[in-house]
């Protein structure tokens, strides 16, 4: 017997990186992930800012859901989270390349909770000042 009848190919391996497109940027996922989190930011930085008896909710439909913690937390919190993961489950089931228009989407959406919490941030530096 020899020593090459006892080797065994084994299979490439499998492309588990998720798709970008064009290679390069940060993944679907990812971006998915980080907006949700934004969304979790401007929800806790809402809370505090409102908690604080300065200011006030300015989306008039936001408004009755933050009288309710529970509704609260199934609007931004748990909606949101199932809105990402279906979105995941989706692009993994569907094992396609992004699209242009996926990327814009995404993008939009991080730069407006981007700029949300920017103007949190500034209320925050009001907010201390004026103490």
């Amino acid at each position: 017997m020899f020593l090459k009848d006892f080797v065994v190919e084994t299979p490439q391996a499998i492309d588990y990186e998720p798709k970008t497109s064009k290679g390069h940027g940060f993944s679907f996922y990812y971006k998915l992930i980080f907006l949700y989190f934004l969304n979790i930011i401007d929800w806790i930085c809402t809370e505090v800012l409102i908690g604080s008896g300065r200011f006030y909710e300015a989306n008039p439909i936001m408004q009755p859901v933050l009288q309710n913690f529970w509704m609260t937390l199934l609007i931004k919190g748990i909606l949101p989270l199932v809105l990402v993961l279906g979105c995941a489950l989706i692009y993994k089931l569907a094992n396609v390349e992004q699209g242009t228009i996926t990327n814009v989407l995404l993008y939009i959406g991080i730069i407006a909770y981007a700029l949300v919490n920017l103007w949190h941030i500034l209320n925050f530096v009001l907010l201390f000042l004026t103490n």
